[in-house]
């Protein structure tokens, strides 16, 4: 102490030598030595106890804590909170001695406040504590999500000191979710696959965290389930996707009206997705019935007779539902047929039983949709024969005689046989039995004699003996007639060739040749 303080050596007053600061030391105790006959008499010792007394020289100040992060002075308080509220503590200290006046007694109050609206302001505070408190029921996160009030604590002396209060509202669930659009519309072809989406959906929530997550769903119009929706809670979307397929040929499943619901953990709203189904070319179209038996008809019946009327239905719309007539060129390869698109099946040329007798024609509708589809009926039409065919030889005969032969001589048709057989290519009601004449109309004819056996055959008899270096054929006209109504006749002349007999001979010799075939034998021996 001997540095703060000196003392008369005469009086004995003790002066400080600087000024005291009460906050850094209350108080000193020392000793005080007073010695007698100029400092070598007796001494005297006293226990001097220094009190030093406050004044008012420091003004309050808010503390900071070293290690808070947000902010030296931070409260937090739901928003609709009601009025007096308890937000947070503002407490501030003052160094000076507490029990010394009023140097250490703090008031509190707001310098700078927030107001409302309509000038009300928002905070108020308690004088004695520090404690800030709403003022109004009229904190709204989604206006305003903190707020800054500055308070001022004030000593007895009049000494004054400031800090900052942050006051940030907490979310409460006080908003529903709202759709970006009251009314949605989409289309969908009613080939989506299953799964695909349909549609996305969004809505916002002007809450935060838990309160703002938003789950979507289909409250109505969907009995069928048709649909369901997954939910992208991140981002607030709703993605609309295919459960089951449509079917735009079910006119119930044309349109759907959806009725959309957006929720969090209390509140809810609606809106409504108009989802329109598209055709797609997904029927071929179909006849009814698919199978056509015409009635028989004559081959020769005239061009533009109707066959049949054939009639056939698409179940698409627009363009997949049309379709137009024609005839598989597979079917009718010679174009004897064709389609109008009345559906009526007509002759287009003339028809001939012997080539086809029955014509299965394959009609095809084929729709406009891309891709098109066909689909098939067979019409079933049987040609009748009428007599339009005279007979004919049976084969292409190579009749022979031989020279120098005596007469009568039977004419060999071929290698195998003696007689002329005819045919007819109409069926046997205009065919057999047949009338074979030699026409006697040449010179040639007068050498032969034609017998006719009334069964489709007939034999012919040469007449003289010929000689071959003199002519080597003749020919001869066959008439044949069928039994037709009217009958039908057809004339083939039919050539005899008069054979060389140095061949007729070479033929002899060798139809008396024997052929012998030798096979050698071994005797059996036995072993042993």
């Amino acid at each position: 102490a001997g540095g703060e303080f000196t003392i008369d050596e005469r009086t004995g007053r003790i002066y400080a030598q600087r000024r005291l600061d009460r906050e850094e030391r209350p108080a000193w105790r020392f000793l005080v030595l007073a010695t007698d006959e100029g400092g070598s008499g007796l001494t005297g010792f006293a226990d001097v106890f220094l009190e030093v007394r406050d004044v008012n020289d420091n003004a309050p100040f808010f503390p900071c804590p070293a290690l808070e992060v947000d902010g030296c002075f931070v409260g937090h308080v739901p928003e609709n909170s009601p009025a007096d509220t308890s937000v947070m503590e503002m407490r501030a200290m003052d160094l000076d001695d507490p029990n010394e006046g009023r140097n250490a007694m703090l008031t509190y109050s707001i310098t700078k406040n927030v107001r409302n609206e309509i000038n009300l302001n928002l905070f108020s505070i308690n004088a004695t504590t520090g404690t800030i408190y709403t003022v109004l029921r009229s904190l709204d996160r989604e206006l305003e999500d903190q707020y800054l009030v500055v308070v001022e604590a004030r000593d007895g002396g009049g000494l004054v000191g400031t800090g900052t209060a942050t006051i940030m509202v907490s979310d409460v669930n006080d908003h529903p979710p709202v759709f970006t659009q009251r009314v949605y519309t989409t289309q969908v072809t009613e080939d989506l696959e299953v799964n695909s989406e349909v549609l996305v959906v969004s809505a916002t929530d002007g809450d935060e965290g838990e309160n703002a997550v938003v789950t979507f769903s289909i409250v109505g119009g969907d009995e069928d389930r048709k649909f369901f929706v997954e939910t992208d809670k991140v981002n607030r979307r709703g993605v609309i996707k295919l459960k089951k397929k449509v079917d735009f040929e079910k006119p119930h499943e044309r349109t759907f009206n959806l009725t959309l619901k957006a929720e969090d953990a209390d509140f809810f709203s609606l809106a409504y997705c108009l989802v329109q189904v598209e055709d797609s070319n997904d029927h071929a179209p179909v006849f009814f019935p698919q199978f056509y038996e015409a009635p028989a008809m004559s081959e020769d019946i005239p061009v533009g007779t109707i066959v049949a009327q054939v009639t056939a239905s698409d179940l698409d719309s627009g363009l997949n539902g049309k379709f137009s007539y024609s005839i598989s060129k597979e079917s009718d390869p010679y174009s004897q047929f064709l389609v109008e698109q009345s559906g009526w099946v007509v002759v287009a040329d003339s028809l001939d039983r012997e080539k086809i007798s029955q014509h299965r024609i394959m009609v095809l509708a084929t729709d406009a949709g891309s891709p098109a589809l066909t689909g098939t009926a067979i019409v079933m039409v049987t040609v009748l024969d009428v007599n339009d065919n005279g007979p004919e030889f049976e084969v292409q005969y190579k009749p022979v005689v031989w020279e120098n032969t005596a007469a009568p001589q039977p004419v060999r048709m071929n290698e195998t046989s003696l007689l002329l057989h005819a045919t007819d290519r109409d069926t046997s009601t205009n065919g057999s039995p047949f009338s074979i004449r030699l026409l006697m109309l040449t010179s040639d004819a007068t050498n032969f004699n034609l017998t006719d056996f009334r069964n489709g055959s007939a034999a012919i008899t040469a007449l003289r003996t010929f000689d071959r270096e003199r002519q080597k054929e003749y020919r001869l006209p066959i008439l044949m007639i069928d039994s037709g109504s009217p009958p039908m006749s057809s004339t083939s002349t039919l050539t005899v060739v008069i054979a060389d007999t140095t061949k007729l001979k070479k033929i002899k010799q060798e139809r008396n040749k024997k052929c012998y075939m030798f096979t050698e034998l071994k005797p059996k021996v036995g072993v042993g």
